[in-house]
């Protein structure tokens, strides 16, 4: 018990930690200077209300994360997870039924945990600064959307995880890691025509100009487009952004509503020939690779951890561990102790899968430019991106190396300028 609060406290310290070093470093370089393209994005003014609304999502972050620790501590120390586990231990079900019931009621109770902070952020935080736009219709609609999904996704998961658990004995990682890999493949192909379309509308690119640009682009760039999409984001936020997914068939690019109706189509056309990057330098299978490796260590390490007795004794489950040994409501229990043991693993293998993704957005944004993109209407695209959603313009480079996919954008637009000159 000790060992798993002193690692749930470790990564909470850490990622404050860093969070902190963050908007401290933030604070320091407000007033630096910028390059004279962002002078008028970013006057006096603007670059107050990013830091404020930095330091508002920072802040949030801390009690938000303290308050998630705090309950699970309460799980474990308080017994309540020995309880749930003998509930769900002494349900009439099947073993599997059982196991199944155990986990989601800890993931519910999580999910509750959290719920508050969601609230906030939709509608006092992100009101406050002119993002939100979204209806407390929406938003338990979305909760309630959410959770059917999840719950039904999971209780898939965790049901290939029971079987070769009963069926393969210590083996049992290596068909789940099967089970992961073949998941996130489908999730791929599914998500754009099944998943997302429960939460938001897609509509084919409504302005004909633009897709037929975008179209052209797509044919000189050999790259097989399934569809050009926008999504109504303005129903939730104003926030602007746009993305690849799919594959195969359901491959698309989407661009948020808001993004459509803000940007010159120079300026799109240039984030459109960032998308086909990824695409053309197989960049998304790359990802996918690492993110298989890496959850087949990380299965790995978990049926060697589940494995020993310690674990249920350290949780008040030895007694039933002896009972029942791995099987039943334990699973469930057991799966659930190792994902919250391996969220700070995961904080601290970060850095390897943010570099890789941050080296994929500058060899993208060098593609766009060799399609024949301006690189002035790639950066103006990328200010005005960064300018509307208040992003940090002087993150801490540590924060960067944990918790940045993308680069920053003083160096993204410094790397912009670099390609063109190569050209």
């Amino acid at each position: 018990m000790t060992v798993l609060i002193a690692i749930l406290i470790f990564g909470y310290l850490v990622s404050s930690l860093l969070a902190w070093l963050n908007l401290r470093h933030l604070r320091t370089n407000i007033d630096s200077p910028l390059p004279e393209t962002m002078a008028t994005q970013f006057d006096q003014q603007k670059k107050l209300q990013m830091a404020e609304y930095t330091a508002a999502k920072t802040n949030l972050g801390y009690w938000s994360g303290l308050l998630s620790t705090t309950v699970i501590i309460f799980l474990f120390a308080g017994g309540i997870v020995t309880k749930l586990a003998l509930w769900a231990d002494a349900l009439n079900v099947f073993p599997l039924l059982q196991g199944l019931a155990a986990l989601l009621a800890l993931l519910l109770i999580g999910y509750i945990a959290g719920t508050p902070a969601s609230l906030y952020s939709d509608f006092k935080l992100e009101k406050k600064y002119g993002f939100s736009t979204i209806t407390i219709k929406t938003w338990l609609g979305d909760q309630i959307k959410g959770l059917l999904v999840s719950g039904i996704l999971m209780s898939l998961l965790f049901s290939g995880f029971y079987l070769f658990i009963n069926w393969l004995g210590n083996w049992w990682w290596l068909a789940a890691w099967g089970l992961v890999v073949s998941f996130y493949f489908l999730m791929i192909f599914l998500s754009p025509v099944v998943l997302m379309p429960l939460f938001n509308k897609f509509v084919p690119l409504e302005d004909e100009e633009l897709k037929n640009k975008i179209l052209d682009m797509a044919k000189r760039a050999d790259f097989p487009l399934a569809g050009v999409f926008q999504m109504d984001a303005s129903k939730r936020s104003t926030h602007d952004n746009a993305f690849f997914t799919g594959m195969g068939k359901t491959r698309r690019i989407v661009f948020y509503d808001t993004m459509v109706k803000g940007y010159r189509h120079e300026e799109l056309l240039s984030v459109m020939g960032h998308e086909i990057g990824h695409w053309k330098m197989k960049h998304i299978f790359k990802m996918i690779l690492a993110v298989s490796l890496m959850s087949g260590i990380l299965l790995l390490a978990a049926s060697r951890i589940l494995a020993h007795p310690w674990v249920y004794n350290a949780i008040g489950l030895g007694g039933l561990y002896g009972r029942i040994g791995f099987n039943g409501a334990l699973i469930g229990v057991a799966l659930y102790v190792v994902s919250i043991l391996f969220e700070p693993v995961s904080l601290l293998i970060s850095p390897l899968m943010n570099r890789m993704s941050r080296r994929h957005e500058y060899q993208s944004d060098a593609f766009s430019l060799k399609l024949g993109n301006p690189a002035a209407d790639m950066k103006g695209a990328l200010i005005k991106l960064s300018q509307k959603n208040l992003s940090n313009l002087f993150p801490h480079p540590l924060y960067v190396i944990f918790h940045y996919s993308h680069p920053p954008l003083l160096a993204r637009l410094k790397a912009i300028d670099a390609a063109g000159k190569r050209l």
